[in-house]
Protein backbone atom coordinates (compact mmCIF):
# COMPACT_ATOMS: atom_id res chain seq x y z
CA UNK A 1 0.00 0.00 0.00
CA UNK A 2 1.45 3.23 -1.03
CA UNK A 3 1.77 5.94 1.45
CA UNK A 4 0.20 9.55 0.69
CA UNK A 5 2.91 12.38 1.58
CA UNK A 6 2.13 14.49 4.42
CA UNK A 7 2.22 18.20 3.59
CA UNK A 8 3.78 20.11 6.25
CA UNK A 9 2.40 24.06 6.62
CA UNK A 10 5.75 25.94 7.41
CA UNK A 11 4.71 28.29 10.85
CA UNK A 12 5.76 31.73 10.70
CA UNK A 13 4.38 35.05 11.54
CA UNK A 14 2.67 37.19 8.53
CA UNK A 15 4.01 39.39 6.94
CA UNK A 16 2.99 43.15 5.62
CA UNK A 17 1.10 45.77 7.43
CA UNK A 18 -2.19 45.28 8.32
CA UNK A 19 -4.63 48.00 8.59
CA UNK A 20 -6.94 48.44 11.38
CA UNK A 21 -8.67 50.41 13.42
CA UNK A 22 -8.83 50.75 17.44
CA UNK A 23 -12.31 52.22 18.79
CA UNK A 24 -13.06 54.28 21.28
CA UNK A 25 -13.09 51.69 24.18
CA UNK A 26 -9.52 51.30 23.23
CA UNK A 27 -9.67 48.01 21.42
CA UNK A 28 -8.17 46.76 18.91
CA UNK A 29 -9.30 44.18 16.43
CA UNK A 30 -6.64 42.09 14.89
CA UNK A 31 -5.78 40.94 11.44
CA UNK A 32 -7.27 36.95 11.08
CA UNK A 33 -3.90 35.96 10.40
CA UNK A 34 -2.28 37.54 13.11
CA UNK A 35 -4.93 35.75 15.36
CA UNK A 36 -4.70 32.09 13.81
CA UNK A 37 -0.92 32.60 14.04
CA UNK A 38 -1.03 33.56 18.06
CA UNK A 39 -3.51 30.25 18.24
CA UNK A 40 -0.86 28.28 17.01
CA UNK A 41 1.78 29.36 19.15
CA UNK A 42 0.16 27.31 22.37
CA UNK A 43 1.62 30.54 24.60
CA UNK A 44 -1.44 32.59 25.29
CA UNK A 45 0.93 35.60 27.14
CA UNK A 46 0.90 38.88 25.67
CA UNK A 47 2.34 42.16 26.99
CA UNK A 48 2.09 45.46 25.56
CA UNK A 49 3.82 48.43 26.44
CA UNK A 50 5.45 51.49 24.26
CA UNK A 51 9.06 51.42 23.61
CA UNK A 52 10.40 53.87 21.23
CA UNK A 53 6.78 56.41 21.05
CA UNK A 54 5.04 53.06 19.45
CA UNK A 55 2.87 50.38 21.39
CA UNK A 56 4.31 47.32 21.23
CA UNK A 57 2.60 43.66 21.63
CA UNK A 58 5.28 41.27 23.00
CA UNK A 59 3.99 37.60 22.14
CA UNK A 60 5.80 33.99 22.26
CA UNK A 61 8.22 34.81 25.18
CA UNK A 62 9.44 38.29 23.50
CA UNK A 63 9.26 40.50 26.31
CA UNK A 64 10.76 38.01 28.44
CA UNK A 65 13.72 37.45 25.88
CA UNK A 66 13.92 41.30 25.73
CA UNK A 67 14.06 41.87 29.30
CA UNK A 68 16.78 38.97 29.85
CA UNK A 69 19.26 41.13 27.43
CA UNK A 70 19.41 43.62 30.03
CA UNK A 71 20.88 41.04 32.93
CA UNK A 72 24.13 43.22 33.16
CA UNK A 73 22.76 46.11 33.94
CA UNK A 74 20.40 45.32 37.03
CA UNK A 75 19.59 49.61 37.58
CA UNK A 76 18.46 49.99 33.86
CA UNK A 77 16.54 46.61 33.69
CA UNK A 78 14.61 47.77 36.61
CA UNK A 79 14.68 51.33 35.46
CA UNK A 80 13.04 49.92 32.11
CA UNK A 81 10.62 47.68 32.93
CA UNK A 82 8.95 49.74 35.64
CA UNK A 83 8.54 52.20 33.18
CA UNK A 84 7.18 49.59 30.23
CA UNK A 85 4.72 48.28 33.64
CA UNK A 86 3.64 51.51 34.57
CA UNK A 87 1.82 52.21 31.00
CA UNK A 88 1.01 48.72 29.83
CA UNK A 89 0.01 45.45 31.00
CA UNK A 90 -0.99 41.47 30.15
CA UNK A 91 -3.59 41.15 27.82
CA UNK A 92 -5.57 38.81 26.31
CA UNK A 93 -7.07 37.97 22.58
CA UNK A 94 -10.82 37.83 23.25
CA UNK A 95 -13.08 35.34 21.30
CA UNK A 96 -13.71 38.28 18.74
CA UNK A 97 -10.13 38.44 18.15
CA UNK A 98 -9.53 41.95 20.09
CA UNK A 99 -7.05 43.14 22.50
CA UNK A 100 -7.89 45.77 24.73
CA UNK A 101 -4.79 48.54 25.37
CA UNK A 102 -4.70 49.42 28.52
CA UNK A 103 -5.61 52.77 29.60
CA UNK A 104 -2.58 54.91 30.54
CA UNK A 105 -1.18 53.28 27.00
CA UNK A 106 -3.57 55.03 24.99
CA UNK A 107 -3.86 58.74 27.09
CA UNK A 108 0.15 58.24 26.59
CA UNK A 109 -0.03 57.95 22.33
CA UNK A 110 -3.33 59.24 21.54
CA UNK A 111 -4.52 55.77 20.54
CA UNK A 112 -8.09 55.79 20.55
CA UNK A 113 -10.34 55.86 17.82
CA UNK A 114 -8.43 55.88 15.38
CA UNK A 115 -6.51 53.85 12.20
CA UNK A 116 -3.34 52.57 12.80
CA UNK A 117 -0.95 50.40 10.74
CA UNK A 118 0.20 46.71 12.65
CA UNK A 119 3.29 44.83 11.48
CA UNK A 120 4.25 41.79 13.08
CA UNK A 121 8.38 41.39 13.75
CA UNK A 122 10.04 39.06 15.50
CA UNK A 123 7.67 38.18 17.84
CA UNK A 124 6.29 41.29 18.36
CA UNK A 125 3.36 43.20 17.02
CA UNK A 126 4.06 47.16 16.48
CA UNK A 127 1.06 49.39 16.31
CA UNK A 128 1.90 52.68 14.00
CA UNK A 129 -0.03 55.67 13.88
CA UNK A 130 -0.90 56.68 10.54
CA UNK A 131 1.61 59.31 10.89
CA UNK A 132 4.58 56.88 12.41
CA UNK A 133 3.38 54.52 9.59
CA UNK A 134 3.90 57.36 6.63
CA UNK A 135 7.20 58.58 8.58
CA UNK A 136 8.89 54.93 8.45
CA UNK A 137 7.94 53.91 5.01
CA UNK A 138 9.29 57.41 4.12
CA UNK A 139 12.66 56.40 5.70
CA UNK A 140 12.54 53.04 4.06
CA UNK A 141 12.27 54.71 0.09
CA UNK A 142 15.37 57.49 1.06
CA UNK A 143 17.20 54.52 1.61
CA UNK A 144 16.45 52.53 -1.41
CA UNK A 145 18.74 52.58 -3.71
CA UNK A 146 21.71 51.98 -0.73
CA UNK A 147 19.62 49.10 0.08
CA UNK A 148 19.22 47.63 -3.59
CA UNK A 149 23.48 48.23 -3.49
CA UNK A 150 23.83 46.45 -0.19
CA UNK A 151 21.54 43.45 -1.45
CA UNK A 152 23.90 43.34 -4.26
CA UNK A 153 26.85 43.46 -2.31
CA UNK A 154 25.55 40.26 -0.73
CA UNK A 155 24.82 38.25 -3.66
CA UNK A 156 21.33 38.63 -3.52
CA UNK A 157 20.48 40.25 -7.15
CA UNK A 158 16.72 39.63 -7.37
Amino acid sequence: MDSVPTVTRRFRAPLGFQPCKIDSTGRLKLPSAYQEYLKQLGDPYLFVTEVKGMARVFTNGSWERTVAKMDGDPDYKKRFTLRAEAIGCDVDVDPQGRVTLPQNLRRELQLEDQQVQLRFYEDVITIYSQEQYATEVGRAKERKLADEDRLESLGINL
